[in-house]
């Protein structure tokens, strides 16, 4: 459960290619109750002008139409064309490729975002402090950068290889590297406790090399739901992703 962004795909340029991508967050875009506890655990923390770093087809840009202000970007134009068409009407600035391997700041700076959203997406980027930099740079004095990532490298599998994840994170590895980027860490916290399991299963045993459909429907109808709730009750010390929020302090 953890491909949101096209940048989760691997980077061969071909049809082919492109239509599995696509497929993959379609499948993703049907996970609602995955989804909208994702956005729970990040909502207290999302302010008005958000950029939305990976937002891949708007999987997740659907639930921030009612802000202020959205700029989603992908680093694949692909996914710039598709999120134009299913939601461009909706958007108050157009979507546009932003490649976090290289940054356009100066372009950025003048939105003013409060927000940077990025999520599934650090894990991709080989540079990881300089992307963290860039945020830093384009947000406005007290905004939040809200990143989420995967957890824990002894999951690390046959998946992420698939789909190019560089690694996997735990709060020791990523909030020092959001530190020498100059963000003040204002949270930090794991989710999904019980896909620890399934992804081990999925990438370390089976070693299969894709998302399955049917898995996915089962655990959102049926487990994240639940897991929601007691997560909610009870913090978990670890998780299959980690959430960071980092403020801008100067």
């Amino acid at each position: 459960m953890s491909t949101t962004s096209c940048d989760n795909a691997p980077t061969v340029n071909s049809a082919g290619t492109d239509s599995v991508m696509v497929a993959d967050l379609e499948i993703m875009a049907r996970a609602n109750n995955y989804r909208n506890w994702m956005y729970r655990r990040i909502a207290p923390y999302i302010g008005g002008r958000i950029l939305e770093v990976g937002a891949g087809i708007g999987n997740f840009t659907e639930l921030l139409l009612d802000r202020e202000l959205v700029v989603a970007t992908d680093k694949f134009e692909m996914c710039v064309d598709y999120l134009r068409r299913r939601l461009g009407a909706q958007l108050k600035a157009a979507p546009m490729q932003l490649d976090l391997a290289d940054p356009p700041t100066p372009a950025l700076r003048p939105y003013n975002f409060d927000t940077i959203i990025c999520m599934n997406v650090l894990e991709h980027v080989e540079d990881d402090v300089r992307a963290l930099r860039f945020m830093h740079e384009v947000l406005v004095a007290d905004g939040r950068a809200i990143i989420l990532v995967p957890a824990f490298q002894f999951l690390y599998g046959t998946v992420d290889r698939a789909i190019e994840h560089h690694r996997r994170y735990t709060r020791k590895t990523l909030l020092p590297r959001m530190r020498t980027a100059g963000f003040e860490i204002e949270a930090a916290f794991y989710m999904n406790v019980i896909g620890m399991a399934g992804w081990f299963w999925n990438n370390r045993i089976k070693r299969t090399t894709e998302e399955n459909p049917a898995q996915i429907a089962i655990f959102d109808r049926f487990i994240a739901p639940w897991a929601e709730r007691v997560e909610r009750l009870l913090t978990p010390p670890f998780g299959l992703s980690l959430i960071a929020v980092g403020r801008k302090t100067s």
